[in-house]
């Protein structure tokens, strides 16, 4: 009778154990995977499409960025984009949310070799150039 009390004390211990050890922390996780989005968004990219609002606009005619690491340098992109900047992963939860060191939200992605950025913009001057600009980048 001793022996199988240890046993079935053992088998408890030996489950409590495992399920209260998670070797593979969520947080990590998501960090992970919103790097490989970052990495994925490296390089040059130039605008094939931009919108205002849903509407194809013309402005920032030769638009360009350039992302390395969490920096980005950009091309024609004033005043929605400015010439050079940095970002951080806004959430973790949602790995292609980021915000700007300036305040500014943006989401961006790549599928199929095209990255496409979202950005709420509005300008403090008030000159009338609010909305929300994507550019369509390959």
């Amino acid at each position: 009778m001793k022996i199988l009390f240890k046993y079935i004390s053992l088998m408890m211990m030996a489950a409590i154990m495992m399920f209260s050890c998670n070797p593979d922390d969520a947080s990590e996780i998501d960090e992970e995977t919103a790097n490989a989005v970052i990495e994925a968004l490296q390089g040059t990219w130039t605008a094939s499409e931009i919108r205002k609002d849903q509407a194809v606009i013309s402005d920032f005619e030769n638009f360009s960025i350039t992302i390395t690491d969490k920096s980005y340098s950009t091309e024609n992109g004033s005043p929605v984009w400015p010439q050079s900047g940095t970002f951080e992963v806004q959430n973790t939860e949602v790995e292609d949310e980021f915000i700007r060191e300036d305040g500014r939200l943006f989401t961006a992605n790549v599928n199929n070799g095209i990255l496409t950025v979202v950005i709420v913009y509005q300008e403090e001057t008030g000159r009338g150039e609010y909305g929300t600009y994507e550019f369509v980048m390959n």
